[in-house]
């Protein structure tokens, strides 16, 4: 199965998952996971208030390389609750499926949870230690909703989308 067929068996199966969720544990998940989407979009608020945008250019997105795993099972679940259809280039290595020639195709809420926590050292060098504790904070938030998400599920979340798709059944 190439990637793009493990990403659609992916999405495939959250649907499955979530057809089998009672209404009670939907609510849950989905209060979930405006908890998480919130919560990325803070931490990219934190990164663009000192400018990342303009140092991610001059860079040109060196983290963005090797990305086709970066999308975990709850960001991809976050993308199918909210109806949000991409289309994942991975024809395009070694950047990630969801870059494009001026970034990521995704808004802050939407984009991977491993993209919005890694602060390179250029971004370091420009953050305050009252950023970097708010940074902290964030992802000590994102990481509680991935393992209660996890707990919820009972499965990890936090596994890669095309890691997971692989062992799901009827792959």
């Amino acid at each position: 199965m190439n990637d793009q067929q493990l990403w659609q068996h992916g999405l495939q199966a959250l649907n499955e998952q979530l057809q089998i969720s009672t209404p009670a544990k939907k609510l849950q998940l989905m209060e979930l996971l405006t908890k998480y989407n919130r919560g990325k979009e803070l931490l990219v608020a934190i990164t663009q208030a000192i400018n990342s945008e303009s140092i991610c250019r001059e860079c040109a997105g060196q983290c963005c390389l090797n990305g086709k795993y970066r999308m975990n099972v709850l960001d991809a679940l976050s993308l199918q609750v909210s109806d949000i259809k991409i289309s994942p280039d991975f024809s395009q290595k070694p950047l990630c499926p969801c870059s494009t020639a001026t970034g990521c195709k995704l808004e802050p809420a939407f984009r991977p949870a491993d993209c919005v926590f890694f602060v390179c050292s250029a971004i370091d060098h420009c953050l305050s230690v009252t950023d970097r504790n708010k940074l902290e904070a964030c992802e000590k938030t994102l990481r509680g909703c991935l393992s209660s998400a996890s707990q919820m599920l009972g499965i990890s979340v936090s596994k890669p989308l095309l890691l997971w798709a692989e062992k799901e059944p009827n792959n």
